[in-house]
Order: structure tokens, then C-alpha cells, then sequence
């Protein structure tokens, strides 16, 4: 299994950057190659990505939130 961090700093009050972040159907329209993500349930969520021409879909599983 596979993980990925990455870390930035934003100008925006904690609540606001969680809020956003935790609308994964929104992240195709700022994250290059991702087709579109489906949340499946609380913790669950399909991704489609596009990476070179190459289509790849994932089921991904939320384990933790801070």
C-alpha cells in the first residue's frame, strides 16, 4: 500500500481549510489528473485518475482525521 503527504500553508482559518478539504467530490476541479471522486460512505471513497493517458481507479479508506 502506497502513501502520499503533503504539506502547504494557507492563509485561512482552520474550520475553513477542513471544510474544504473534506469536500473530496471538489478536488478534480484544483488536483491535475483526477476525473472524479465518489464518496461511497463515511469513510470510503472511489478515485478516477487520468496519469498519462492511463486511466486508474482506487478505492481509498479514511483511517484518521485530526
Amino acid at each position: 500500500m502506497s502513501t502520499v503527504e503533503r504539506y502547504i500553508d494557507v492563509n485561512v482559518p482552520r474550520s475553513t481549510a477542513y471544510n474544504q478539504w473534506t469536500q473530496f467530490e471538489t478536488f478534480p476541479q484544483f488536483m491535475d489528473n483526477i476525473e472524479h471522486i465518489r464518496q461511497e460512505g463515511p469513510t470510503t471513497l472511489h478515485w478516477h485518475a487520468n496519469i498519462m493517458g492511463i486511466d486508474k481507479e482506487w478505492e481509498a479508506r479514511i483511517t484518521e482525521q485530526l
